[in-house]
């Protein structure tokens, strides 16, 4: 953990430790389990989420949020588009 994250955390009044600090980054994950071109699907374990990704427009589609273990869908059709290529998408904790 850099000293940085450790004084972020020091400064907001919880007491973490190295230990628990990485195993509560490392918890929250996300994979892709929905790709057509046009939409991201991801799902993600450990925390309630949203979808997001790129579009060729240059926008970022985010999908609903969704509950630890589901899927949330990004459109970029929502923005007159389809995905980036190459791919640049994942989940984002709420």
């Amino acid at each position: 953990m850099s000293t940085f994250a450790i004084l972020t955390l020091a400064g907001s009044g919880l007491v973490v430790t190295a230990n628990s600090a990485s195993a509560a980054a490392s918890a929250f994950t996300c994979t892709v389990v929905f790709d057509d071109g046009n939409t991201a699907g991801i799902k993600c374990t450990g925390s309630t989420f949203y979808a997001w990704a790129k579009c060729n427009n240059g926008k970022t589609a985010q999908g609903a949020v969704a509950a630890s273990g589901t899927t949330s869908y990004a459109y970029c059709t929502s923005y007159n588009s389809s995905l980036l290529y190459p791919r640049y998408y994942g989940g984002k904790q709420v």
